[in-house]
């Protein structure tokens, strides 16, 4: 019997509660464990949608109504029931979505762009005609300027009114850890992607931030963090497929028993790196131990990152001090070096650090290990006077939450 592709992988869902279902079925069809945190609620605009009524009712033949999202094309809907819009009219509706939401709403769709964001549609819109034209954009109450913009230099008389509101909503504290332990953070809008850092924190996002298309991608990136997936088609089906596309080349961090054979295999690779690294070798016998239960809960934590099923990472947290706490053992494979997975491994630890009430984190390293040392300060950790008396170290560093 075959595994689903997504068996196993944790997928944090950020839509509004009442239109996740599809993206939530989707994602279960290929074996996901769907995870909602709705970080956002659409409501209607400031003005309760006087503004979008008027500018609807300014259209003439020759004019362009455009929506850019299902929830525009719901409202629009809305607001010509006792309207209608005069003929000769036409009808843009940016992704297939939107289509698909306006279709059902009753809106005729006469063109759909090829590229389902704004700049696929400002290239695919006509230019006006000799004595120029309306074009009304029905969008977010917060949106790109690009299109109005673009529409505006071509010579359109452009109404770009808000025909509802994204708003952030609550998100509980147990939804921090609920992130912190998923895999996958997917993202349908630029808004869902503002409100879950907003609402969990950046250090409690999955490893992995997948991305319906270039403009939620972009709000991702203003916000320096990585992308890692970006779909397209840039519609709920194309995002879903590209995480399984993703899935073979994903490293999925996850907290496992510190006693296991694979976590004592990840460990003995630690040791032999160390051990071909180190100018002197390593000392077994000198180095102070991390027994499995002093890297397991409630004092500590080991984290295994896996490719495929197989364990190609891991580092682990021990408690020696009552308000700090040391990160041990971190390894990555050759295999999967150069791809971020020990920034993703050392931010989750950090995270886990957080999260058990600690007040920083530290750790020693030697100096032969300059890709760490790059590393932890690139990461804010600060070198300081030696705190042990690790034979092996050259450099101790701490990460103090305090500050």
């Amino acid at each position: 019997m075959s595994v689903a592709p997504l068996h196993g992988v944790r997928v944090v869902v950020t839509r509004p509660r009442a239109q996740s279902a599809s993206l939530v079925s989707a994602l279960e069809a290929e074996g996901a464990t769907a995870v909602p945190v709705p970080v956002i609620e659409i409501t209607d605009p400031a003005d309760d949608g006087a503004a979008l009524r008027a500018a609807l009712a300014s259209l003439d033949a020759g004019d362009w109504l455009v929506v850019s999202s299902p929830n525009g094309a719901t409202r629009v809907a809305a607001a010509l029931r006792d309207r209608p819009l005069p003929d000769g009219v036409s009808v843009a509706a940016i992704g297939p979505g939107t289509r698909a939401r306006a279709l059902a709403a009753g809106l005729r769709v006469d063109l759909v762009p090829g590229s389902s964001i704004a700049e696929g549609l400002l290239d695919a819109l006509p230019d006006p005609g000799p004595d120029g034209g309306t074009m009304v954009l029905a969008r977010a109450e917060t949106a790109r300027a690009v299109l109005p913009e673009g529409l505006r230099s071509r010579g359109w008389t452009v109404h770009d009114v808000a025909a509802y509101r994204t708003v952030g909503v609550p998100v509980p504290t147990a939804d921090r850890t609920t992130c912190r332990h998923a895999d996958v953070a997917a993202f349908t809008s630029a808004s869902t992607v503002r409100h879950l850092v907003e609402g969990v924190g950046r250090e409690n996002l999955p490893p992995v931030l997948a991305c319906i298309g270039p403009a939620t991608a972009e709000a991702a990136r203003a916000l320096d963090l990585s992308v890692d997936v970006e779909a397209d088609p840039h519609t709920i089906p194309g995002l879903v497929e590209a995480i399984v596309a993703a899935v073979p080349t994903m490293v999925l961090l996850r907290p496992e028993p510190a006693d296991s054979d694979d976590a004592r295999w990840l460990i003995e690779q630690y040791y032999a790196e160390i051990d071909r690294r180190f100018e002197t070798g390593l000392d077994r016998a000198a180095i102070f131990t991390s027994d499995p239960h002093e890297i397991s809960p409630p004092d500590g934590l080991f984290v295994a990152g896996r490719l495929a099923g197989r364990p190609v990472a891991c580092g682990a947290l021990k408690a020696v001090d009552p308000a700090v706490i040391d990160i041990k053992r971190m390894w990555v494979s050759d295999e999967v070096r150069g791809r971020g997975v020990g920034r993703r491994l050392l931010r989750r630890l950090v995270a886990e650090a957080r999260a058990m009430g600690r007040s920083g984190v530290r750790l020693e390293t030697n100096r032969a290990l300059t890709e760490a040392i790059s590393l932890y300060r690139s990461e804010g950790f600060v070198e300081v006077e030696p705190f042990n008396e690790e034979p092996h170290a050259d450099h101790w560093f701490v990460l103090d939450f305090t500050v």
